[in-house]
């Protein structure tokens, strides 16, 4: 008699995912948003900032390491942080 071993499971393969992120509050909200990437346990390769005194919003360029399935659960999470006006793909 033989047994059959299981077929193994793929593991969801995470991409390099584009994003642009629209934040108020200077660069100490630049950081609270880098801040809350990290406790969200993301991946994030990339991160830049463009931030200039005197005008009332960021643009922050990121990469971060998604599945397809994760793509709009992250976008839904960042939405929901204070001082994020939006996020886009960047595709």
């Amino acid at each position: 008699m033989t047994m059959l071993e299981p077929a193994p499971t793929r593991r969801l393969s995470r991409l390099p995912r584009p994003f642009t992120i629209l934040t108020t509050g200077g660069m100490t909200g630049v950081m609270d948003l880098a801040s809350a990437l990290c406790s969200f346990g993301y991946r994030v390769p990339d991160f830049s900032v463009d931030v200039h005194e005197g005008v009332s919003c960021s643009c922050i360029q990121c990469t971060v390491a998604l599945t397809s399935a994760e793509c709009s659960e992250f976008a839904d999470r960042v939405r929901t942080l204070p001082g994020v006006l939006s996020i886009e793909p960047s595709c």
